[in-house]
């Protein structure tokens, strides 16, 4: 959520592919709000302290990239099947 406005002022193009948003913010890290990079320094101080205790499990694993909510979909409107004339045994 902190970094919701980044995303559409930086890497809208995007959307919605996250890894791809992710690898975006990471681009333009000089750009971002305070509030998204704080998520992002957040996230790698986690990873390196989780990286130190689970080190030997690691191997082979590619890092986990900081979770992104994806925002919700408009519901799409519902159309009602076209109407059909009443079938007449007399054609």
């Amino acid at each position: 959520m902190a970094c919701t406005p980044d995303v559409w002022r930086l890497c809208s193009d995007q959307v919605p592919d996250v890894q791809r948003i992710v690898a975006c913010l990471r681009q333009n890290t000089p750009q971002l709000s305070n509030n998204c990079r704080a998520v992002f320094e957040s996230n790698a101080q986690q990873q390196q302290t989780q990286g130190r205790a689970q080190q030997p499990q690691m191997q082979g694993r590619a890092p986990q990239q900081p979770q992104m909510q994806q925002r919700p979909r408009a519901p799409q409107p519902v159309q009602p099947a076209p109407s059909r004339p009443p079938f007449d045994d007399e054609d």
